[in-house]
């Protein structure tokens, strides 16, 4: 079965929280409707101190599109963990867990923007420290030695948690708590320290990381020439954003500097194909892996946004069956 991914932020340039609840109404309904169709996970993420209406509590959000469906998987990727209290993040996440039967997968992140942790009165410089207390304190919540704490959870022994990142020491950490390891782009190296760390410990190795081939978020359109004319505004709004945040590549998605439509089109990151070119895409790969849409990048007009889901679940999906 592919895996149809829906992510979500709820981001546009205007930043007005009528347009914010445009996103959130529009997506919630899209969930919703494409959960009956072959939708089998949501994505949304965590950033603050945007201004532009950027998801800024992934689990309140996920919670809202798990309220609204009965088996689609809510995936938080991710939660920044140093930014939380640790307790208020397991109760948190222990809430929704009961609530959805075990549907909310949470990964914590390290976070990388530092106004972000100034805003929030955290230290940048103790993150990977910061990070380590909220995993420890989380787990020993949710254990029957800190039960007190939250009233239980529906999944056993606890919600599924991942260590999301990209570098070494998200391998150590991961493999330290004996939890899977989420990684942000194809790093087989850090990959199989994690699996050797696993090894040595005891711990059996569950790893989550992108294939070779970057397929990036995809908008399906009868006419990618024309979509990309049309509707490539919000597109470049979103990279540009959204790379202007590091100088460095933070995931698959993230374009650092990138400044023009081109520049966004020839990166492969965000892609119009036709319904045809998707489902021959699909058949030629030997392992296509996630296929990702983001209906309302940018603020995308909610009409573009269900005419895309639409040729996903009318189109491809009945000819991939």
């Amino acid at each position: 079965m592919l895996l149809t991914v829906l992510r979500f932020n709820f981001a546009s340039p205007q930043g007005d929280p009528r347009k914010q609840g445009e996103l959130i109404r529009a997506a919630l309904e899209l969930a919703q409707w494409g959960e009956s169709r072959g939708i089998t996970t949501i994505s949304v993420d965590e950033h603050h101190v945007t201004g532009h209406g950027w998801s800024c509590n992934p689990i309140m959000a996920a919670s809202m599109f798990l309220a609204r469906t009965s088996r689609l998987i809510a995936s938080v990727d991710c939660a920044l963990g140093p930014m939380w209290n640790a307790v208020r993040l397991a109760e948190d996440i222990a809430l929704v867990d009961n609530m959805s039967r075990g549907r909310l997968h949470t990964t914590v992140g390290l976070g990388y923007r530092t106004v972000e942790f100034d805003c929030l009165g955290v230290e940048f410089s103790r993150r990977g420290k910061l990070m380590d207390n909220v995993i420890e304190r989380m787990l020993s919540i949710w254990s029957e030695a800190d039960a007190g704490v939250c009233t239980g959870t529906w999944t056993k022994p606890h919600p599924p948690l991942y260590v999301g990142g990209g570098s070494r020491a998200t391998a150590r950490r991961a493999a330290r708590f004996r939890l899977p390891l989420s990684l942000a782009d194809h790093l087989p190296d850090v990959a199989e320290l994690y699996r050797q760390l696993c090894a040595e410990g005891g711990v059996t190795p569950f790893v989550i990381m992108p294939g070779p081939v970057n397929r990036g978020m995809i908008f399906l359109h009868e006419d990618p020439d024309r979509a990309w004319v049309e509707l490539g505004e919000y597109i470049l709004w979103e990279a540009v954003t959204y790379g202007g945040w590091s100088a460095d590549e933070r995931s698959l998605m993230h374009l650092p500097g990138v400044q023009t439509l081109d520049e966004v089109r020839a990166s492969g990151r965000y892609r119009f194909l036709t319904p045809d070119e998707l489902i021959a895409e699909v058949r030629d790969a030997e392992n296509f892996g996630p296929l990702v849409m983001h209906p309302l990048v940018g603020g995308m007009p909610v009409d573009e946004a269900w005419k895309s889901v639409q040729l996903l679940t009318d189109s491809v999906l009945p000819a991939l069956a």
